[in-house]
């Protein structure tokens, strides 16, 4: 049976393109649906063609620190290979499968990612049953076979690697692994204040996100993220498992378990990986509209360098905000928030440099989700968001069919309340928008640009009046 999330974000409405060729929309292998209680051993399967990595279930997860304002957790491993295919796997793989473990959030209508680890390098395979499959031991993992590994053993430092070091699509792997240092080096950190949240209302979900060797070049890498709902014990911050753990899809998607308004849509890089996009809209109750918006890079290298929400002219935007995660333990890439920008047509965020100027520079890269917000004065309807790709090459960007602010007032020049109505507040704030370069007064080309075009451009749909 297909999964009800991937049926759900498949079978949408939402439309994908791509800015310069078309994107694919790529279905996953069929996985038992979340709310079946049936232990993962006694589902249905069919096989896979090739090797297939699958994070079924964790049970328990150990915590270290704090350190500092941080404590850190890792979780046990039970990891099947539904492919008809046996799977790479241990050191002579170069430590394939990698294994990389994040946390997640959700608190007052937003789903954040706020840890992640460092990548859980596999050793050996101890093959059992229990996958639902008949379990066909062979070298490596084999077709229909269930790997074991306990926290404590996922925990070792010495089997912890930089995610950095690894290309999700390809599933190339150098095998480095070791690190030094505290109890929470490498492992998934998490600062203290985030996790104390009792009697908030917050829930808290932990993922692992898979990447091998063979899995990937095979094509199976796109249920590669399972994700598990979790309780946090305070005063001690330890965490047990809460609910059935949901195969095969990253965590973006217990965002729309909590709130089904929640639209996520599958968005697809020709001949690379792929992201997941969300996005949840509300009434503020004061004329004005949130829009929430969200970026999980489940296997992309080429990863994501920004984001451009359209709003028409005249739509004022205020409260912009943005999320990300950071790297620990030595990666090498920089922490720094994106910066945002509300002009030139819509509200646009993006990693502090290029690609050509810092490699390393902030993106979403495999394994994160990113967040961004804004409060716009109209309501919803749908349009195209534009997803740029930090790594180069074609397309440059993709876009996805999402909620977005619709335009308001009878014509360009109708930016003020009342709408439907030109008079003296439009010209008001025609003169303050002008002043301040802002997008409701930048109504001719070039745009970016504030100039006598625009205002003679504002006169002539001011003259021309609503209809």
């Amino acid at each position: 049976m297909i999964h009800r999330n991937r049926l759900a974000c498949i079978l949408g409405t939402a439309a994908l393109t791509a800015s310069t060729a078309g994107a694919q929309l790529v279905a996953a292998d069929p996985l038992p649906a979340a709310g079946d209680d049936a232990p993962a051993s006694a589902q249905p399967r069919g096989f896979s063609s090739g090797p297939d990595v699958l994070y079924q279930s964790v049970n328990t997860i150990n915590k270290y620190g704090p350190v500092g304002s941080k404590v850190a957790y890792i979780g046990d491993s039970f990891t099947c290979n539904v492919g008809d295919a046996p799977m790479l796997f241990g050191f002579s793989a170069n430590g394939s499968p990698g294994l990389v473990f994040n946390m997640y959030r959700h608190h007052n209508g937003r789903l954040e990612q706020i840890g992640m680890s460092l990548v859980k390098h596999a050793c050996c395979a101890a093959q059992g049953s229990g996958c639902g499959l008949p379990c066909n031991t062979s070298g490596g993992l084999g077709p229909g076979c269930r790997d074991i590994y306990s926290a404590g053993w996922n925990a070792s430092q010495s089997n912890l690697g930089p995610r950095s070091a690894i290309n999700a699509w390809t599933g190339n792997m150098p095998g480095i692994r070791g690190v030094g240092g505290s109890t929470i080096a490498g492992r998934l950190q998490v600062e203290e204040a985030d996790m104390q949240m009792e009697g908030s209302g917050a829930s808290y979900f932990f993922e692992g996100v898979y990447v091998a060797s063979d899995d990937a070049p095979a094509g199976n890498a796109y249920n590669n993220a399972s994700y598990r709902a979790v309780n946090v014990n305070e005063p001690g911050l330890s965490l047990s498992v809460s609910g059935a753990m949901i195969e095969g899809d990253p965590a973006i998607f217990a965002w729309m378990d909590m709130e089904p308004s929640v639209q996520i849509v599958p968005a697809d890089i020709p001949g690379e990986g792929r992201f997941f996009l969300a996005a949840k809209t509300s009434d503020n109750g004061d004329g004005t509209h949130r829009y929430e918006y969200a970026i999980y890079n489940l296997n992309s290298h080429r990863s994501a360098g920004s984001l451009f929400v359209p709003v028409p002219a005249g739509v004022g935007v205020s409260g912009i905000g943005f999320h990300d995660v950071d790297y620990h333990t030595g990666e090498p890439y920089d922490n720094t928030d994106w910066g945002h920008s509300d002009d030139s047509g819509g509200v646009l965020w993006s990693s502090p440099q290029t690609f050509a100027q810092n490699a390393d520079s902030n993106a979403v890269r495999w394994g994160t989700m990113y967040n961004y917000w804004f409060d716009a004065a109209s309501p919803p309807t749908n349009g195209d968001v534009t997803v740029g790709l930090f790594r180069p090459g074609a397309p440059d960007s993709i876009l996805v069919n999402l909620p977005v602010p619709s335009s308001v007032g009878c014509n360009g020049a109708d930016i003020n309340v009342p709408f439907g109505q030109l008079d003296f507040s439009d010209i008001t704030a025609f003169l303050v928008a002008f002043t301040n370069m802002e997008a409701a007064a930048d109504l001719a080309l070039p745009i970016g640009q504030w100039d006598f075009t625009d205002v003679t451009t504002f006169l002539g749909l001011f003259g021309a009046g609503c209809p």
